[in-house]
């Protein structure tokens, strides 16, 4: 299987970074995506949460206050993060809050799928990915067929007959689908191995019960995988073994 996104391109670039002991895949910028499990909702006019690490620092910034620390050996505790003390929107400083409570508990770091996952204990708290313009991906322009998806006895089609669907525009890293009975759109990031959906948007239209069950399923779906394949006309979400949902390519 073919992981879509370009976390090895991203990898071999933090090389440029390299210190004595030869590169480090962790030197270089991340983009932070999600805080204690939550996706950042970050406006279109907000600068991009960053995370950079050069040799035994780091440097955070969620476009108002800069957060420095030790970058620590892993296993070890990452101790205290000093900050500027700018007032900033409480959007940002809501996030400077929950990432600083994130990092007070942090005592490890991996790479996992292609991002930067920081720990505490067994748990992920932050999470931090390679900015990859999503036009690279254009090969996955189009609209996708839902075949399956975990969690559901059976996939109910839309009320004209068609499937569930989902049609990706990766020049403008757009998304918008139907989950059978209301119609969503996104943002689509590519996030080491992932393809992440955010800031998602729908239709309120009510729902029968069992669609309103695999519209909630599907949309927990793709928050919850931790990578995404293309393989033979095929686009899946899986988590660990898992394989959470499948499309297949419309014909043009």
């Amino acid at each position: 299987m073919k992981p879509i996104a370009l976390a090895s391109v991203a990898l071999v670039l933090a090389g440029c970074a390299a210190t004595e002991k030869g590169p480090s895949p962790y030197e270089g910028q991340w983009l932070i995506g999600r805080v204690n499990g939550e996706a950042l909702m970050v406006g279109p006019q907000q600068a991009k949460p960053t995370l950079t690490v050069q040799e035994e620092r780091m440097n955070t910034s969620f476009g108002c206050n800069q957060i420095n620390g030790t970058w620590p050996e892993a296993g070890e505790a990452f101790g205290p993060q000093m900050s500027t003390r700018m007032g900033c929107p409480a959007p940002i400083a809501e996030m400077e809050q929950s990432y600083n409570q994130a990092m007070a508990g942090a005592n490890n770091y991996r790479i996992e799928h292609g991002r930067l996952q920081i720990l505490a204990g067994d748990t992920v708290v932050v999470e931090a990915y390679r900015d990859v313009p999503t036009s690279q991906l254009a090969a996955l322009n189009g609209t996708w067929s839902l075949d399956k998806m975990s969690g559901v006895d059976s996939i109910q089609g839309l009320y004209d007959g068609r499937p569930p669907y989902l049609a990706l525009d990766m020049n403008d890293g757009r998304a918008n689908g139907n989950s059978g009975c209301n119609q969503f759109f996104a943002s689509v990031t590519p996030a080491g191995d992932a393809l992440w959906l955010q800031q998602a948007g729908m239709t309120l239209v009510a729902c029968p019960d069992n669609l309103a069950r695999q519209e909630q399923v599907m949309m927990q779906h793709f928050a919850d995988a931790d990578r995404t394949v293309e393989q033979d006309g095929k686009l899946q979400w899986w988590k660990g073994d898992t394989l959470l949902l499948e499309f297949s390519r419309q014909a043009q």
